[in-house]
């Protein structure tokens, strides 16, 4: 059993939850707790080692059994540690950790979803949940966008990172995306609550490219000139406008609802 804070695993697991650096540099993450593992195995990911505590659910247990199984390392650490250790304030009893997902692109990407320096964790989480769960082709990051695989984003988004294929691009390469990838051309949608033209209004049954921008600063200048054009989504009159994941994740519905409609 694990009882020591220097223990190489252990100060391993301190330096992902804590650094976004250290993450791209080894590019592995922390996956913690059940359901997040329990995702971990069903996208079949590769798994450094686990670290689970005599506090874990039989649910938790099964998961150790079948970590083992794989050959794959897991080893008790005490409940103490593991506690101390953790991003959450109680601990599930269960972490591991992973190499980032390298989820490839479709021959045919669409939809494809760009956030523009959305920085809120729980946002991103969100809007990646979403992404998954609407079938989204692609989920396109510009610089300054949070961290996708941080601890925080990674329990908003409920494990959907082992599903999306997730790029950081700049606006060129989204642009080559969207135009000239496979001989897809996908029509580029720039969200603003000012656009006479709403999203009802728009044909997102067609392959399309929506940008959602940060709630704080909006859409980066570079960003905003590869737009074919801008939409907004139908609203009262008492707010000005949607949070961001909100706002993403009605716009990705909208183009489930209308491509189910077809």
């Amino acid at each position: 059993m694990i009882t020591s804070v220097k223990n190489t695993k252990i100060k391993m697991v301190r330096e992902l939850l804590r650094a976004k650096k250290h993450r791209d540099q080894t590019r592995t993450m922390v996956v913690e707790g059940v359901r997040l593992a329990e995702e971990a195995l069903k996208a079949n990911a590769t798994i450094n080692f686990c670290l689970y505590s005599d506090h874990i659910s039989e649910r938790g247990k099964k998961i150790v059994h079948k970590i083992q199984a794989l050959s794959y390392n897991a080893e008790e650490v005490s409940a103490d540690l593991l506690d101390r250790i953790s991003d959450t304030k109680a601990s599930q009893g269960i972490l591991l950790t992973a190499p980032y997902p390298e989820v490839p692109l479709q021959k045919k990407v669409d939809p494809v979803i760009v956030l523009d320096k959305i920085r809120d964790p729980g946002n991103m989480g969100t809007i990646l949940r979403t992404a998954a769960a609407m079938d989204i082709g692609a989920v396109l990051l510009t610089a300054g966008t949070t961290d996708p695989f941080s601890p925080k984003v990674m329990r908003a988004a409920m494990g959907a990172q082992f599903h999306l294929p997730i790029r950081y691009m700049g606006a060129q390469d989204i642009l080559n995306l969207c135009k000239d990838f496979n001989g897809i051309e996908l029509s580029i949608f720039l969200t603003d609550s000012s656009s006479l033209k709403t999203c009802w209004e728009t044909d997102l049954s067609k392959p399309a490219c929506i940008i959602i921008g940060s709630e704080s600063e909006g859409v980066s200048a570079n960003i905003r000139e590869i737009a074919d054009e801008s939409i907004s989504i139908p609203m009262g009159s008492l707010m000005e406008s949607f949070n961001a994941a909100v706002a993403a994740s009605i716009l990705m519905y909208e183009i489930k609802r209308q491509r189910t409609n077809q």
